[in-house]
C-alpha cells in the first residue's frame, strides 16, 4: 500500500474562478463530508487577499473567521492560496503585508499556505516564503507556467529555493495545460535529486491530460498533486479528484475510498457543470499549444459576447503574441472588428410591410397552429430564425442566418431552399469553407463591433452574432411599418447570460431605431407582449 502520495483536493479554490467564489451552504457541507469520507488529507480551501472592488465569495478570501465557521474534520489539513501579486503590488513592505493578511499560526486553523509565484517573481517571493514561515505555517511554492523556461534555468529556480530553507514542497503548475507526460516526466525527473524535498505537480485539462499528467508526475516520484471535484478549475479545468482517486486505489494501492465521492459528483457538481461549463474545448487546446493564458478563452467562452469565429480569430491575434498573463484590455483588443460586406441593397425591400419573425422556444410549435391561422387571415411577410424542421416552408418567405454555428448545422439544406435565403457570403463561405451553389441569396453584410447597432443598405453592423439582431437589422432598413415576433420564450432567469445578452441587443436596436417589437406569444424578454389569438384593431 502506498499512503505517501499526498493528494490535494482544490475545488472551492480553483472551481471558484467559475462562480466568483460563492459556493452554497448545501455544496459546502457536502463537500466536507464527503472529502472527510474519501480519506483524502489535504483541501485547499480558496485563497487570502486584499478586499476586491467587486463582489467575490466568502472563497475568494478564507479568513480564518469565516474557516471558524465551517465544519472541518480535525482529521482534515487546511490549506489557502496567496498570490504573490498580491502582496508584492500593495504599497508597503512584504512582511507587513504578510501580517495583514496572516495572523500567528497557532490562532489560525489554516496549516499550508500555498504561494503562488510567476518565474519572474521567484526572487521576490523569498521574503514572502520567509514572513509566512515565521508565522508557523508549513510553506508550499506553486511556480506557475514552468516551461515558459529552459529546464536548466528551472534546475537553477530549485536550487535557489532550497538555499531560502522556508519552503516544504514545490509545485510545478501547468498553468497552460500544455506539458506533455514526457515533459512532465522530464520535469520531476530532473528536479527531485536538486530538490531534498517534496514535489508537486497542480495539472490543467487544456489538451485532455490533466489525470495522465498527473498519474505520470506520482511515477516518476512527484509526492503531491491537485485535483477537484469533476476537474472543476480555471478555465478547462483540472485532473478530476474522483477519477485521480480510482486510479490510486486501483494502482498504488492506496487507501482512499473514492465511491464516497460519487454521490457529491452526481448530485452536486453535475449541476454546477451544466451551469458553468467548463471543461477541454479547442479553444482551450488552441490556447495550450499558443501559451494564451486561459482566463482569456474562459472570459470569451463564458461571456456569449463572443461568436465562435470571434473566439478563434482571438485565439490567433493573441498567438502572435505575448498572451502569457492576462490583461482585461488585451481581451478587447484581440476581440477587435470582423467586416463581412455584402452586397444586397437591402433599402425599401419590405416598405410598409408587417412583418411576423419566427423564433425558436418552445412556444412556437405550442401554439404553432395559432401563428399560421394569423398568417394566412393577416399575410404578414414573414422571416424565419435559421431553418425549420416543424415550420413548412411555405409559410416562410424569407430565411435569415448569421450564427457560424447555425449555418454549420443547415448549410447542407441551403442549396434546397425554394425561398430567398438573407446571410452574409463571406461570413458564410468563412464558415463552411465553400462557395453556396443556390443563387436565390440575398448578400447582406455583417459587421461585429461591441455596442453597435447600425444597419446601412447593404449591411449592418451589431454588437453580436445573434440571427435577431440580424433579422432586425434586415427589416429596419427594409422598412417594414411593424415587427412582431413569436417563438422568442427568453429564460426565467433574468440573470442568465443569454437574457442578458438578448436584452442588450434589444436595448441597442430601440435606441437606435425607436421601433417597438410586439411578442404574440409568451416571453420574458424586454420586449412589449400581445396575443397570436387576438382581433387585430
Amino acid at each position: 500500500m502506498k499512503d505517501c502520495i499526498n493528494l490535494l483536493d482544490c475545488t472551492l479554490r480553483d472551481g471558484g474562478y467559475y462562480n466568483n467564489w460563492d459556493f452554497s451552504q448545501i455544496t459546502v457541507s457536502k463537500y466536507l463530508r464527503s472529502i472527510e469520507k474519501s480519506g483524502i488529507r489535504v483541501i485547499e480551501l480558496g485563497f487570502r487577499q486584499f478586499p476586491q472592488k467587486k463582489f467575490l465569495g466568502a472563497f475568494a478570501y478564507t479568513t480564518d473567521e469565516f474557516i471558524e465557521s465551517l465544519d472541518i474534520s480535525k482529521s482534515i489539513d487546511i490549506a489557502v492560496m496567496v498570490d504573490a501579486s498580491t502582496i508584492l503590488s500593495r504599497p508597503g513592505n512584504v512582511k507587513d503585508n504578510v501580517n495583514l493578511l496572516f495572523r500567528d499560526k497557532n490562532k489560525s486553523k489554516v496549516k499550508i499556505v500555498r504561494i503562488a509565484s510567476h518565474i519572474n517573481q521567484i526572487n521576490e517571493s523569498e521574503e514572502i516564503a520567509l514572513s509566512i514561515n515565521k508565522l508557523g505555517y508549513k510553506v508550499f511554492l506553486n511556480i506557475m507556467q514552468p516551461n515558459t523556461v529552459k529546464l536548466e534555468a528551472l534546475k537553477s529556480i530549485s536550487q535557489k529555493i532550497k538555499s531560502w530553507n522556508t519552503v516544504d514542497v514545490i509545485y510545478f503548475a501547468d498553468s497552460f495545460g500544455n506539458l506533455t507526460p514526457g515533459e512532465v516526466q522530464e520535469m520531476i525527473a530532473q528536479n527531485k535529486n536538486l530538490w531534498n524535498r517534496q514535489l508537486g505537480f497542480h495539472a490543467h485539462n487544456n489538451k485532455g491530460l490533466a489525470l495522465t499528467n498527473s498519474i505520470m508526475s506520482i511515477d516518476t516520484g512527484g509526492l503531491w498533486v491537485d485535483s477537484t471535484i469533476m476537474g472543476m478549475g480555471r478555465g478547462a479545468g483540472n485532473a478530476n479528484t474522483e477519477n485521480l482517486l480510482l486510479d490510486l486505489v486501483y494502482k498504488y494501492d492506496c487507501s482512499f475510498n473514492p465511491e464516497e465521492l460519487f454521490d457529491l459528483v452526481l448530485n452536486e457538481f453535475t449541476l454546477l457543470k451544466e451551469r458553468y461549463k467548463w471543461g477541454q474545448s479547442l479553444a482551450y487546446h488552441l490556447s495550450a499549444i499558443n501559451n494564451i493564458h486561459p482566463t482569456y478563452i474562459q472570459e470569451m467562452l463564458s461571456n456569449n459576447r463572443y461568436s465562435n469565429l470571434e473566439i478563434l480569430n482571438a485565439v490567433k491575434f493573441m498567438s502572435n503574441i505575448d498572451a502569457r498573463q492576462f490583461k482585461k484590455d488585451l481581451l478587447l483588443k484581440a476581440r477587435g472588428e470582423i467586416s463581412n460586406p455584402g452586397s444586397w441593397d437591402a433599402l425599401n425591400w419590405c416598405k410598409n410591410k408587417e412583418i411576423l419573425i419566427l423564433g425558436s422556444g418552445k412556444s412556437l410549435n405550442h401554439h404553432k397552429d395559432g401563428i399560421i391561422r394569423y398568417i394566412q387571415l393577416y399575410n404578414p411577410l414573414v422571416i424565419s430564425l435559421n431553418l425549420k424542421d416543424d415550420f413548412a416552408e411555405k409559410f416562410i418567405d424569407l430565411f435569415v442566418s448569421s450564427n457560424e454555428t447555425k449555418m454549420l448545422e443547415d448549410f447542407k439544406k441551403y442549396e434546397y431552399l425554394k425561398k430567398p435565403l438573407a446571410v452574409s457570403l463571406k461570413l458564410l463561405k468563412k464558415t463552411i469553407g465553400k462557395d453556396l451553389k443556390n443563387k436565390n441569396i440575398l448578400d447582406y453584410g455583417l459587421n461585429i463591433k461591441s455596442g453597435v447597432f447600425k444597419v446601412e443598405k447593404t449591411g449592418c453592423t451589431l454588437p453580436t452574432e445573434l440571427t435577431i439582431g440580424y433579422a432586425l437589422a434586415i427589416v429596419l432598413i427594409g422598412n417594414a411599418s411593424k415587427i412582431n415576433l413569436v417563438g422568442f420564450d427568453g429564460y426565467d432567469d433574468q440573470d442568465d447570460i443569454r437574457q442578458l445578452k438578448m436584452n442588450e441587443l434589444l436595448e441597442l436596436f430601440y435606441q437606435s431605431s425607436g421601433v417597438e417589437l410586439t411578442s404574440l406569444t409568451p416571453t420574458t424578454y424586454n420586449v412589449e407582449e400581445g396575443s397570436i389569438y387576438a382581433i387585430k384593431s
